[in-house]
């Protein structure tokens, strides 16, 4: 008997699950996020305001579009307003999961509730005062670089020593190399009424053949153009592992963290996965959307017996 599955059963074509969201500015310091997620059992919706910098959801409201009641418990829906007051960070998922309470399908209500809390963050909406804080030394591409990195580290802390790009050791790269910023001020200043100044589409695929799974786990959005592959065995052993960059935040630093995903091949994935990836792909030496994209197949499988 095989070591792993998939948790469900999918279509002989695969399975395939996308995740959209469009963020609008709303005032000084509110968004509007709305996402939605599918595959071949449900489509789910849902639409935040929340409101920064404190990352806090102040309403919340969900809709499934598609779904077999019995699997899919609509009064999920009804529950997810109890929500409200959450804010993004420690104990997030925790928090989602008691205000929905027991339900089919409340897994799925919590990834979507997860990829929401990913693309809610990646707007900032910068206080008065702040910009001036960091005024760049040349208009040289570089030096705006390091400019727009030393204002993501102090708006965002907790960013400091998450990945390869934002650890303290990488400021001193801004000295040796040529850095592009991969993205603009309004990301970072949009006005009140912007609509989709911020917008992600992310898609997971798995092939199954041979007693291989073909896995495929990408991401676009106003920022990033990644994607992730590998091959794992029906006995968790990976074959081949690959990714790429195509739009990064900062061109220059954040390739180097993409080199350690070919070093995946011949690892074992267990019920451990998370602490496996986290230690290959993602910590201060890695990227931490890398290490989220794989995660998020690697949640769609079964190991040793148990339901993930």
């Amino acid at each position: 008997m095989s070591d792993i599955n998939l948790s469900f059963a999918v279509p002989p074509s695969g399975y395939e699950r996308i995740f959209d969201a469009e963020i609008d500015c709303l005032a000084e310091d509110e968004l509007l996020v709305r996402g939605r997620m599918r595959d071949h059992r449900f489509e789910l919706t849902h639409t935040w305001r929340l409101r920064t910098p404190i990352y806090e959801v102040i309403e919340a409201s969900a809709e499934q579009l598609s779904g077999d009641p019995a699997r899919f418990d609509p009064g999920l829906c009804d529950r997810y307003a109890n929500i409200c007051g959450v804010r993004i960070g420690r104990g997030f998922s925790r928090r989602i999961l008691d205000a929905l309470g027991e339900g089919e399908g409340r897994n799925e209500h919590l990834l979507l509730a997860i990829e929401m809390a990913r693309a809610g963050q990646q707007l900032y909406q910068f206080p008065p005062g702040f910009t001036e804080r960091f005024p760049p030394a040349s208009d040289d591409p570089t030096e705006r670089a390091r400019t727009a990195w030393l204002k993501d580290r102090a708006y965002m802390t907790d960013l400091v020593n998450s990945c390869y790009t934002y650890r303290d050791e990488t400021a001193s790269l801004f000295d040796t190399r040529t850095v592009n910023c991969g993205f603009s001020d309004d990301l970072t200043r949009p006005r009140p009424g912007d609509r989709r100044a911020f917008w992600r589409r992310k898609r997971v695929a798995i092939e199954h053949n041979d007693r291989k799974f073909d896995c495929v786990s990408a991401m676009e959005d106003s920022v990033h153009d990644i994607e992730v592959r590998f091959v794992m065995g029906a006995d968790g052993v990976i074959s081949s592992a690959a990714s790429r960059g195509l739009r990064l935040p900062y061109h220059g630093i954040c390739e180097d963290a993409q080199n350690r995903t070919p070093e995946l091949a011949g690892l074992r994935v267990t019920p451990e996965f998370i602490r496996q990836f986290a230690d290959a792909v993602g910590g201060r030496s890695g990227c931490t959307h890398l290490f989220d994209l794989s995660i998020d197949c690697l949640r769609l499988f079964r190991f040793g017996g148990e339901e993930r």
